[in-house]
């Protein structure tokens, strides 16, 4: 099988790291089947020396076509089962039958609701659970389930900050920057702009920028393809990246 356009996977496999062993048996029968899955050991050349915490967002997200959460006592304590957990938990409010969970145990799962259908693995084989998942994935490719992106799902939205005071103390201004605090966040808007004019397309504002007197930061949208090029931002400067997220994440369904 292959995936569609909307998602570059159609299973991601989300565990614990003392789950791996059934994880990976998992993973590469369902790859025997041709399918598209993310399993970490099987990307990794794109995971080294990338910031995890935004290629998750995508390969847990609005990149695959069902998360498969291997539920265990040790996947409710995780830090990094956690945080893919929450993206699932954000992409499942947008879309229908997202999250195929499997059990190991009876661990409760903060977010889970008892409702969901799910499959134990003290019960079902994994040849099982293959069989399943490729009849899960035929039926919402071929029975009017095809699980649409979320809305402009190569739109992205980072913030920018900066301490005020501190940047004016530190005399590294040009002479031409205007001192007194409102003109000089406004050359500070125009600045970061003309920074990110090259490194990233379409960066444009989606809000005032935020403003207290001593510190500023502004938040920004541009276009990016996870699945296809690294971010950067270039030189930024005095500029600090605070955060990159979805617009979704942010403006939900009524983007800017």
């Amino acid at each position: 099988m292959t995936c569609g356009d909307e998602h570059e996977f159609e299973f991601s496999i989300s565990f614990a790291g003392a789950d791996r062993a059934v994880a990976k048996d998992l993973a590469t029968k369902l790859v025997e089947r041709e399918m598209a899955v993310f399993y970490d050991e099987f990307h990794a050349s794109r995971l080294l020396g990338a910031r995890l915490d935004f290629e998750f967002r995508w390969v847990y997200g609005s990149g695959t076509q069902f998360f498969v959460p291997i539920v265990s006592s040790s996947y409710a304590q995780g830090v990094w089962p956690q945080f893919e957990w929450s993206i699932a938990q954000e992409e499942a409010r947008r879309r229908k039958q997202f999250i195929l969970p499997l059990r190991l145990d009876d661990t409760v799962l903060l977010g889970l609701p008892d409702t969901i259908g799910y499959l134990d693995l003290r019960n079902v084989s994994i040849d099982q659970v293959v069989e399943i998942l490729a009849e899960k994935l035929r039926a919402a490719i071929g029975g009017g389930l095809r699980l649409r992106a979320p809305p402009h799902p190569e739109t992205w939205v980072a913030t920018f900050g900066l301490n005020v005071d501190e940047l004016l103390s530190a005399g590294l201004l040009p002479d031409s920057a205007p001192t007194d605090y409102v003109s000089l966040c406004d050359w500070l808007e125009q600045d970061l702009l003309l920074r990110l004019r090259s490194p990233v397309r379409n960066a444009r504002q989606t809000e005032a920028s935020a403003r207290n007197g001593e510190t500023l930061s502004v938040r920004l949208a541009f276009e990016w393809v996870p699945r296809e090029e690294a971010l950067t931002f270039g030189d930024l400067g005095w500029w600090e990246t605070l955060e990159v997220v979805p617009i979704e994440y942010i403006y939900g369904a009524s983007s800017p």
